[in-house]
This record gives C-alpha cells, structure tokens and sequence, in this order.
C-alpha cells in the first residue's frame, strides 16, 4: 500500500476514535494587522470558508459565510466599499452584520448572511464559533496590563500547522506524569537540542476558576537541577489561563526581580486533526528582549516535544490510569463538555474516564 493511502487511513482511524473537531469557542483566524482598512481575506478553518473584511470607514472587522446568497460567488474575492462587502460576480453588497444592502429586496424575502461575531483582541481576529449558531456566552477578559502599558508588545512566532486534535492540548495540562518523562530534560530554546546535565523539576497544579465557568488554570512552578543539585533560586512561576476549549491559551511568566512576561498561544482547527498554531508575546518593559525569547523560546521547545506524541496517539474514552491519575482527567472532561452543548454531537467520548 502505497505511504499516502497508507497514512491517510491511519488519520482516519485516529479521528474516528475523538470527539468532534470543533468546539465552541473563541478562534484565532488572522492576525490584526494582515486585514486592513478595505482589505478581505478568504479563510478556510473550523469546517467553514469565511470572508473576514474590515470596514473603510470604522475600522471594524466583520466576517460573513464567504458564498453570496445570490449565485453562489465567494465574496472574498470581491471588494469593500465602504462599511460593505461588494460581490465580484453583480455587485451584490453586504454590511457586517450579514444584512443585503444592495439590491432592495420584496419584503417577502427577508434575509440575513450568515456571520460570526468578530472583534480585534491584541493584535490578532478573533471570531466565535458556535454549533448551535448562538451568540457567545462569553467575553475574553481584557488585559490590563496591555492596556496601561505595564507590558508591551515584543513577538510572535507562527507554528504552521500541526497534527493534532485540539483536546489534546488541554488534556496534556491534567497529565503531570509525563512532565517528567517528557519535559524533564532542558533543551536549547527554540531547538530540540539537549542539554547535558541539566534537569527541569516541574511542581504542577490544575484548577477551575470559581465564579467563570469557561476558564480553567494550569500552574507549574519549574527549578533546575544541575547535575543531580536543585538550584532553587533558578525557580520561575508560570500560570496558564484556559479561555475557552484551548483555542486561546494566556501564559504569564514571573521572572524573580526582572518582570514578567505574558504570551498568547492559540490553536485554530483547520481540519479535524490539524491545528494552525500562533504565539504572540508581551513583556515588562524592563525585560531585556533577549531573555523574553529565552522563555518563550524555552516553552516552544519544550511543546513541540509533544507533537511527536500528539500526531500519532488516539483517544482513550477510559483509559486505564495509575493511582490518583483517573480523577483528576475526569474532572477536566467533565469541565469541558460545556464546549459541546449539542448532547447528539459529544458521541459519548468527553464525559470522561
């Protein structure tokens, strides 16, 4: 069998054993600055092919099903006039919210484009996926940190795309057994290269936030071990916030006498075992850039340590588990079956072990 036809089975098999590819939720669809004022662009994620525009006038950012309601025509390939999308096939308009604007339409066709709500969230577009077609029930919090000032933009790093389902990300966050197996050795940041004699000790915790629902917490305080010595003045906290079904991942690293370092990390379906994957980070003002690419650098390396794993693995609906391990998957499981509110779309694979 040739290794296309081959591979393309296994995926298959893979998929078949998850649960569906797209939770709702908050996904990352471009980054701010590529949609311009006047600008659309076509994007293909999420099972769906979307015209993202941006107003001339406000600025705004919209997102509508890409297929005119009159002939079929992809509208991101036509222009924007004004606050509208402008059909390249008869000139068809349409505003943000979905609504024809032009032709006039007989009162008996009422009509409005299918849309997702949309909006600009520090430097990237985001829009809100919804099965059910609803509004979102949530907001991303504002940051403001951001916002003051207190911490400024310093890079991003686009991962490409990467194969996996996007639980697995989440999972990975309650599975603190392979932190040693997987994330124990110290590598060069950015590389995969190791570094001889030098241990990472990882003291993790996962939590849910008390009063938001959507919003789970992964803690790991980190310490080096030199050559069989803990160096606990080496040690750094880092938080990780869950917005949402793992879709857009909030990091903040405190760094001991320097500052601190927030980054975010987002994972965008675009087929049902890939994930587009971005990074983009902010950084005290008095953290030397070249120590914010350390740490982020040191992160990206230590992630990508799980593709390898993530790309060929299945999904265990009950695995079997070593003492004290079940309980807390099974919360995690249960926390999240809030991103797939239609009971006939879970399959019975969330509801944990």
């Amino acid at each position: 069998m040739p290794e296309q036809a081959s591979s393309y089975r296994g995926n298959h098999h893979r998929e078949r054993t998850y649960p569906p590819p797209f939770p709702d939720g908050w996904y990352r669809i471009a980054a701010s600055g590529e949609i311009k004022p006047g600008e659309v662009r076509h994007v293909q994620c999420l099972g769906e092919q979307i015209a993202v525009f941006r107003s001339q006038e406000s600025g705004r950012i919209a997102a509508l099903d890409a297929f005119c309601p009159h002939m079929g025509a992809n509208l991101a390939y036509g222009e924007v006039k004004g606050d509208r999308l402008e059909c390249p096939f008869h000139g068809w308009q349409l505003d943000g919210d979905g609504r024809i604007c032009q032709p006039r339409l007989s009162e008996d066709q009422p009509f409005v484009q299918r849309r997702w709500e949309a909006i600009d969230y520090y430097g990237m577009i985001l829009i809100y996926h919804s099965s059910q077609g609803k509004p979102a029930p949530y907001h991303l919090p504002q940051q403001q940190a951001i916002d003051e000032g207190q911490l400024v933009y310093r890079g991003k790093y686009d991962a490409g795309e990467v194969e996996m389902h996007i639980i697995e990300f989440v999972e990975n966050s309650v599975d603190f057994s392979h932190f040693y197996h997987i994330h124990g050795t110290m590598r060069l940041p950015w590389t995969r290269v190791r570094l001889p004699w030098i241990r990472i000790r990882h003291d993790p915790s996962w939590f849910l936030d008390d009063t938001l629902e959507h919003i789970a917490y992964f803690r790991n305080e980190a310490t080096l071990e030199i050559r069989g010595r803990v160096y606990e003045s080496t040690g750094a906290l880092a938080l990780i916030t869950f917005l949402g079904p793992g879709s857009v991942v909030k990091f903040e690293f405190d760094i001991p006498r320097i500052g601190k370092i927030m980054m975010f990390q987002t994972h965008t379906p675009v087929e049902a075992m890939k994930q587009q994957v971005n990074f983009r980070w902010f950084a005290s003002r008095g953290v030397p850039g070249i120590l914010a690419s350390y740490v982020v650098g040191n992160w990206i390396s230590q992630w990508k340590e799980d593709l390898d794993i993530w790309k060929r693995k299945i999904y265990r609906k009950r695995p079997l588990d070593a003492e004290g391990e079940g309980s807390l998957l099974g919360d995690m499981r249960k926390w999240y079956r809030q991103f797939y509110p239609d009971d006939d779309l879970l399959g019975g694979n969330i509801r944990g072990s």
